[in-house]
């Protein structure tokens, strides 16, 4: 059976049994190469796979793990919260993280059994509706406007230049 993981998926875990000798689910616990071996998968990030025997998990249970541990969905938790008791002996958890945002396909060997998928509830959205004037679309101050030529300015070089001019043609009709 194929399982597969599309693009970007994050928060979900699967879980599998492991039906194998403790001695080779130790072992397997062990080796980064075997999980993917047995995960039918060339490689992953390790981080995102787990494996461990559910008596690690005392009285909180694989079902309290899932809810705490990854903040699994409840509702999922419940639904199979009589499959995640009865099990016993090895689990392996491979999480989203061991994908590392990429599309692929496990092919689980047959020693692991995928007792279910569990995903992070999705997190509310809700549209704030912010009324106020500066929220509105183009409610930026509009572009200064070109300032209007200053007309003392004009006149001012306009009375200089007559001047200059009067004095140029005194000098000129005094010497």
């Amino acid at each position: 059976m194929a399982i597969d993981i599309s693009t970007g998926e994050t928060g979900t875990t699967r879980v599998f049994s492991l039906s194998m000798p403790a001695a080779h689910a130790k072992a397997l616990q062990a080796s980064n190469e075997a999980q993917f071996a047995i995960l039918g998968v060339a490689a992953l990030n390790p981080d995102g796979i787990e494996v461990f025997p559910v008596s690690d998990l005392d009285e909180i249970g694989l079902a309290g793990y899932l809810r705490q541990g990854t903040d699994a969905d409840e509702t999922q938790i419940k639904r199979d919260a009589a499959k995640l008791r009865a099990l016993d002996g090895w689990v392996m958890l491979v999480h989203s993280l061991a994908f590392g945002g990429n599309a692929m396909r496990l092919t689980p060997d047959s020693a692991l059994t995928l007792i279910g998928t569990y995903a992070q509830p999705a997190a509310p959205s809700q549209h704030a509706g912010i009324t106020t004037k500066a929220a509105q679309p183009y409610t930026g101050a509009p572009a200064p406007k070109a300032a209007a030529p200053d007309m003392r300015r004009h006149k001012s070089r306009a009375i200089g230049a007559l001047i200059l001019l009067a004095v140029l043609i005194l000098w000129w009709a005094v010497g």
